[in-house]
């Protein structure tokens, strides 16, 4: 395939486009990502399927384009070695390329069509009404890390509200444990007060351990009807919203 499609993608902040490529690379070691003239934008999804991220990131362009990226690791990794604090870089129809201060390297891209994106609808998962939302940050899941080291015999997480109301709401609860199986050792922290009551909702431990990496506050928001749990971050120009999928009890 020739380059004969040549566009020039200028980057104000190398350094949060590397954290926005880092997110995606937790995910899924490949990735499409859609180019437009606001932002780029991708859909990954774990190995099993049961957590998907949405990653947006706000940059402007003069074109629309498709990157299909076979190792978004590697290319985190080369980004790396520039020191520039603006850089632009050329999308050829087959790779990325890069010419600055003593660095210069080109990437090369899988074909249109040998990648393919989640079936998820996002639009949907953006239309929901959700039953309850609380704020979680780095504080708190480091707290609920550490316990995970003495409840390591499961790999499942509960959310729920104790059942007497404090004040104006409930006490939201974090459990480790395993509610299908016996004598299992659990560990429970308070996360936080809400206005709602919630019934025992599990996912999976893995999912949330993925949050660990990324500094910051994540609004956690809940549909009990589909079982779907939203973790949102937006900071001034990455948007990331982690969707998972409740577990059985």
């Amino acid at each position: 395939m020739s380059d004969q499609n040549v566009n020039q993608l200028k980057l104000k902040s190398p350094i949060d486009f590397v954290a926005y490529l880092d997110s995606l690379s937790k995910i899924s070691e490949s990735s499409i990502v859609t180019v437009d003239r606001e932002k780029m934008s991708s859909l990954v999804a774990s190995t099993d399927n049961t957590l998907i991220l949405c990653a947006e990131y706000s940059v402007p362009s003069s074109f629309y384009s498709t990157l299909n990226i076979p190792d978004v690791k590697k290319l985190t990794r080369v980004l790396d070695t520039i020191s520039d604090e603006e850089i632009d870089l050329i999308i050829n129809s087959n790779n990325i390329a890069y010419k600055g201060n003593g660095v210069k390297f080109k990437y090369h891209l899988f074909d249109d069509g040998f990648l393919t994106k989640p079936g998820l609808n996002i639009e949907k998962i953006n239309s929901f009404q959700y039953d309850l939302s609380f704020k979680v940050d780095k504080n708190i899941l480091n707290q609920i890390f550490k316990g995970s080291v003495f409840a390591s015999e499961t790999n499942k997480v509960y959310f729920y509200t104790e059942d007497q109301r404090v004040g104006d709401g409930y006490r939201l609860m974090a459990e480790l444990t395993d509610r299908s199986r016996h004598n299992t050792d659990n560990f429970t922290m308070c996360i936080g007060n809400v206005d709602q009551e919630l019934a025992p909702i599990p996912i999976n431990f893995d999912n949330v351990r993925l949050l660990n990496n990324i500094s910051g506050e994540f609004t956690v928001s809940i549909n009990k009807e589909y079982g779907v749990v939203v973790f949102d971050q937006v900071a001034e120009d990455i948007k990331l919203k982690y969707i998972v999928s409740s577990l059985t009890q």
